[in-house]
């Protein structure tokens, strides 16, 4: 049996590290085959990574020689040919640097050395360049994530020098890869803004959801979720629910649409709306509750946030009493909203708000204090939310999520879901169908 060797091994150097790399068809069989050389030869093992594709296993160690023997490539040869395995060596000193015409723009400014400074990732799952940011990548689309689309997106990190160094899977099994997770390495020096302008673009282009975050400790620990409730919780929205039973619907619908798309400022919108609910009888609101539609995904998303130890808030531009409905149906800890004015003998609305108005720089600001009273910074909070009015609070969030919001929105808000169901939000923090699963049971 031969040994497929896609490398040849290093001339063997006292304290030089090599990267030992094996892949074949034998999983287990072929981890203990290279540990077991490297526990017969004099080496620190540095670091070490295992990646599967089916029955295919590719095992890397790095190591640091202690001598300048060959005898440990002699034995490694053989265990590749045992295990029908491909063997692959690296110096990383001669890899571990931007390639050739970024380092000629890092030498131009002053970045690195004349002779380029060598830079060891701190994990062999880590592309080997220095100066970059991780980011993660949630992309979803519930109708499948299409070739043309990977394609346009593998050419967009290609263009901005993104190196991929990790993709896993979240939907589970069938036929259809519907969402993805990635870990990208992102140079410096690249303008994120114009990025995200490119990525809406494409995202857009092929209506499926691309999320980029910051790859970070806070990314694994948020602790808050605040939402919107109109549109966001709940399919209606409440005011022209009411007005429905008013027989203004029609006047304060446009009035909502305009609100929503940020063509008149909130707490005007709000004004000339409530104005038209004078007179209406308190009792509508009983019947509002009735008719009101969870959005797909609500009650299962805040049971799972709950059962994992988060906080949830509504911070609505609609009305208290239906908020505290909410609050209560989805197990909620805050509940937020504007307060409508009654009557002296309570049977009617004024038409007229009381309190302070919940309007956008409103909801940003509760949020800070929900965040305060559970002692997290705002890089642990989400907000969702699909209205002009939530882009105050999606931008102060860790993690701003617009949700079928609309274009003006959306093109604002720093991340974005234009499926059906809110349990997409948990596919963003990265959890996989498997995961939802277990989230699913009973304690």
């Amino acid at each position: 049996m031969t040994t497929n060797i896609a490398s040849p091994p290093p001339k063997a150097m006292k304290d030089q590290k090599v990267l030992v790399s094996m892949a074949g068809p034998h999983g287990t069989d072929i981890v203990g085959a290279v540990l077991e050389c490297l526990a017969n030869h004099p080496c620190d093992i540095n670091d070490c990574m295992l990646s599967r594709l089916y029955h295919h296993v590719t095992f890397g160690v790095l190591i640091t020689l202690r001598t300048e023997s060959d005898a440990i490539f002699k034995d490694l040869a053989e265990a590749a040919a045992k295990w029908d395995a491909t063997l692959t060596y690296d110096v990383p000193d001669t890899q571990a640097a931007e390639p050739p015409n970024v380092q000629a723009a890092q030498k131009q400014a002053h970045r690195i050395g004349p002779k380029g400074d060598i830079n060891i990732p701190p994990s062999l799952e880590e592309a080997p360049y220095s100066n970059r940011i991780k980011y993660a990548a949630s992309i979803l689309n519930q109708n499948g994530l299409q070739p043309a689309f990977l394609n346009d997106w593998t050419q967009f990190c290609l263009r901005y020098r993104i190196s991929v160094e990790k993709l896993a899977r979240l939907n589970k099994g069938g036929n259809v890869l519907s969402c993805a997770d990635f870990r990208l390495s992102v140079p410096r020096t690249v303008d994120m803004n114009q990025l995200r302008t490119d990525l809406f673009e494409l995202s857009a282009s092929h209506g499926t959801d691309i999320a980029l975050q910051p790859d970070d400790v806070f990314r694994k620990n948020k602790r808050l979720v605040v939402f919107d409730m109109d549109s966001t919780l709940i399919r209606q929205e409440v005011i022209d629910e009411i007005a429905r039973h008013a027989g203004v619907v029609d006047q304060v619908a446009a009035i909502t649409e305009a609100a929503m798309n940020g063509e008149i400022d909130f707490k005007e919108s709000l004004r000339r709306r409530v104005a038209l609910l004078k007179d209406t009888n308190v009792d509508v609101l009983e019947k509002v509750k009735e008719s009101l539609t969870f959005t797909e995904g609500a009650h299962f998303l805040c049971q799972s946030l709950k059962k994992l130890g988060f906080k949830l808030a509504v911070i609505s531009g609609g009305f208290i009493p239906l908020a505290r409905y909410v609050k209560a149906e989805l197990g909620l800890d805050y509940a937020f909203a504007n307060q409508l004015q009654v009557s002296v003998d309570g049977k009617t609305f004024t038409g007229e708000t009381v309190g302070p108005v919940v309007d956008g720089v409103r909801k940003a600001e509760l949020l800070d204090v929900i965040a305060q009273a559970e002692g997290v910074t705002p890089k642990q909070v989400i907000a969702v939310g699909d209205g002009a009015n939530d882009l105050w609070m999606l931008n102060k969030a860790g993690l701003g999520i617009a949700f079928n919001a609309k274009p003006r929105v959306q093109e604002q808000a720093p991340s974005r879901i234009n499926q059906k169901s809110l349990i997409y939000v948990l596919t963003l923090l990265g959890f996989s169908d498997q995961d939802l699963e277990q989230l699913s049971q009973d304690y």
